[in-house]
C-alpha cells in the first residue's frame, strides 16, 4: 500500500493541505525537516513526493450482507460499540509514527444522493450516507430521518467514493484519502443466480448458514441420550450449533465483561461497558457459564446470530434461570426468538420478480417470528409461540394474522397453564425452565421442563395451545373444529405426535437473545430481574426432514 497522502476532490483542498505541510514545525511533525534544521531540505513538496507520517492502510472497506442503520446517539456522536459488528461495517486503519498521533476522522466528502436508498414503505425511501466516529469506526446511517432500522439488508450497495479525513488535534496537520465502499463480497453459492429473479433472491437473502466446523467440548452422544421423543429416533440426529456460554470475564476499563469470549463469526452483540445501569451492571455479559440479560432504563440487552448463523428446521432447545423481582407497572421483556426481520427483505421481492400471493408464498419467501421464550416479569408470564403476518404492515392478499401460545403462569392459577400456577411466589424466588421447540416441514413440537415441578421435557398438549387470529386490533381466540384445524400428528394413532401448524415457516432463521422495555429511568434505573442462559443448541436430523410434506397454513 502507498504511504503517500492520498489525493484530494478538489484543488483548493489540495492546496490547503501542502501549505499546511510546509509551515515550519508541521513539517518535523510529519516525518520531513525544516530548512533551518538541514540544509538538504527538499523545500516545497508534491503531493507525489512527500511521503507522510500517517497515512490510509485500506482503500477499501466492504459493508456486510447484513447490517444495520446508526444515527448520532443524544450527545450528537455514533456510539462507540467495539463489538457489534452488524452495527459498523468497518474501521478506518492508519500508519503512524512511533512516538504516536492523537488523531480523530471524519467524513469530507461523498456523492449526493450516496446511490442507495433505504425503503421502510413502498414509496417511501430515504439516501443511506456513511459517518466514521473520531475514533475511525464507520457507520452507514439515514440522512433525512432521526430513526434507527436495525435491520438491513445491504446485498445491492453501490460502489460508493468517499473522502477520509484524519486529523491530528492543536497542529493543523490534515491526511485526506479517497476510499471505496463497496458492496458485500459476493455469496458463496450464489454463482449461478446474477440476475433478478425468484431463484437468486432465494439463493441470497434465504441462506441457512451453519458453523463450518463440527461442535466441539461438549458431549454430544451423552447430550442425544437426554433428547426427548422427536420425530426420528434419536442416533439421526446431529448437533450442529451449541453455545454453552462458558467464557472467562476479564476486567475492561473498569468494566467486568464475559463476552469477548463469544466467538465473532457466530455472534453480534452490544459492548457491554457501554450499556449499563445505573449501578454501573451491564445489561448483557457472559458470567458464570451463562449469558445473562437484563432490562433496566435504557440498558437493554441484545446478542444475535444474523447473517451468521441462520437454520432452517431442526429441535432448538435452551436452558434458563430467572428471578421474580421485577418492578411495578413497567413493562419489560425477556425472549429468545428466531427472527431474521422480514421487514427488510419484503421491499427487494418486486425486484426479484417475487410474488407474494397466498401461505405458500409468503411462508417459502418471509420469515416468521418463533419465539422460544418471552417472558414478561410484570405478569410473571412466560410464553413460547409463532407469530404469522403478525404485523398489518406484512398483509398480503388478506392472509389472515395467526398466532400460537404456549404459556406458563408462576405465580398464580390459570386453565391455560403449561404447568399449574404456584400463587403467591416472593420476589426473591427463581425458577429454572428448559424449552425445547422441534421446527419440522410439517409443524412445530413444543416441549418444557420446569425444575422442581416436572422431571423430564414434556410435550405441550393441544388443550394448552391458544390459537388466536387479530384483525383490526381484536384478538380472537379460536375454539373447536376452528382451531383443529391447525393440529396434525406424525403418528395418527399417538396423540403424543403433536405437531401445531400454524405460521410454520420454511425460511432460515438467525437466532436473538434479548432484553427490552419502556425506556423510562426513573421508573426502573438499575436491574432486578435477570435471565441467565446456559446454554442454546440446534440439533438437526440425518435426512432434514425430507420425508415429511411442507404445510402452509
Amino acid at each position: 500500500m502507498s504511504h503517500s497522502i492520498a489525493r484530494t476532490t478538489g484543488r483548493a483542498r489540495l492546496a490547503r493541505l501542502l501549505a499546511a505541510l510546509c509551515v515550519p514545525g508541521l513539517l518535523a511533525l510529519a516525518g520531513g525537516s525544516t530548512a533551518a534544521a538541514d540544509a538538504a531540505s527538499p523545500g516545497p513538496v508534491s503531493s507525489a513526493a512527500y511521503s507522510a507520517a500517517v497515512s490510509f492502510t485500506d482503500l477499501e472497506y466492504p459493508v456486510p450482507f447484513y447490517s444495520r442503520l446508526s444515527r448520532p446517539n443524544r450527545v450528537g456522536a455514533f456510539w462507540k460499540i467495539e463489538t457489534l459488528g452488524v452495527d459498523f461495517f468497518g474501521e478506518v486503519a492508519t500508519d503512524e509514527r512511533e512516538d504516536g498521533l492523537d488523531l480523530s476522522f471524519a467524513v469530507e466528502g461523498q456523492p449526493d444522493p450516496s446511490g442507495y436508498e433505504f425503503c421502510r414503505r413502498p414509496g417511501t425511501c430515504t439516501d443511506v450516507a456513511v459517518a466514521v466516529t473520531p475514533e475511525g469506526l464507520l457507520y452507514l446511517y439515514l440522512k433525512q430521518s432521526p430513526d434507527p432500522y436495525r435491520s438491513l439488508y445491504v446485498g445491492d450497495f453501490p460502489s460508493l467514493p468517499v473522502e477520509l479525513s484524519a486529523s491530528e488535534a492543536g497542529t493543523g496537520l490534515k491526511v485526506y484519502r479517497e476510499v471505496m465502499v463497496g458492496p458485500p463480497p459476493a455469496v458463496s453459492g450464489c454463482e449461478d443466480y446474477g440476475d433478478n429473479t425468484p431463484e437468486a433472491y432465494t439463493c441470497v437473502f434465504l441462506r441457512e448458514l451453519l458453523p463450518a466446523e463440527p461442535v466441539t467440548g461438549v458431549d454430544e452422544a451423552g447430550l442425544r441420550a437426554g433428547l426427548p421423543d422427536l420425530v426420528q429416533p434419536d442416533d439421526n440426529y446431529s448437533l450442529v450449533f451449541s453455545e454453552e456460554f462458558d467464557g472467562t470475564p476479564t476486567t475492561e476499563a473498569g468494566c467486568s465483561s464475559g463476552l469477548h469470549s463469544l466467538d465473532d463469526a457466530l455472534w453480534s452483540h452490544f459492548y457491554p461497558c457501554r450499556n449499563v445501569d445505573s449501578r454501573g451492571d451491564p445489561c448483557l455479559d457472559v458470567v458464570d457459564g451463562a449469558i445473562v440479560i437484563g432490562n433496566a432504563g435504557r440498558c437493554q440487552a441484545l446478542a444475535t446470530t444474523r447473517g451468521k448463523v441462520q437454520a432452517k428446521y431442526g429441535y432448538w432447545e435452551l436452558k434458563y434461570t430467572f428471578n421474580i423481582d421485577h418492578w411495578r407497572g413497567v413493562f419489560t421483556n425477556y425472549n429468545v426468538i428466531l427472527l431474521s426481520n422480514s421487514e427488510s427483505l419484503r421491499y427487494h421481492l418486486d425486484r426479484y420478480g417475487v410474488e407474494i400471493q397466498d401461505w405458500e408464498d409468503y411462508l417459502m419467501n418471509l420469515d416468521i417470528e418463533i419465539d422460544i421464550v418471552e417472558y414478561v416479569p410484570n405478569g410473571k408470564e412466560d410464553v413460547a409461540h409463532q407469530y404469522g403476518n403478525w404485523n398489518s404492515e406484512y398483509t398480503h392478499g388478506g392472509l389472515a394474522p395467526l398466532r400460537t401460545n404456549k404459556r406458563i403462569y408462576y405465580c398464580r392459577q390459570r386453565s391455560n397453564s403449561i404447568i399449574p400456577g404456584l400463587n403467591g411466589c416472593s420476589d426473591s424466588q427463581t425458577f429454572t425452565v428448559t424449552r425445547g421447540i422441534e421446527w419440522t416441514p410439517a409443524g412445530y413440537r413444543t416441549f418444557v421442563k420446569v425444575d422442581g415441578i416436572q422431571d423430564d421435557l414434556t410435550l405441550v398438549p393441544k388443550d394448552k395451545i391458544e390459537v388466536q387470529i387479530v384483525r383490526n386490533g381484536n384478538t380472537r381466540t379460536l375454539t373447536g373444529a376452528a382451531k383443529d384445524r391447525y393440529f396434525d400428528y406424525v403418528d395418527p394413532d399417538d396423540t403424543d405426535t403433536l405437531l401445531e401448524q400454524v405460521a410454520v415457516s420454511h425460511v432460515p432463521h438467525p437466532i436473538s437473545v434479548n432484553a427490552w422495555g419502556y425506556s423510562n429511568t426513573s421508573d426502573h434505573p438499575y436491574i432486578r430481574t435477570r435471565m441467565k442462559i446456559d446454554y442454546i443448541r440446534l440439533w438437526q436430523p440425518e435426512n432434514l426432514y425430507t420425508d415429511m410434506e411442507p404445510v402452509y397454513q
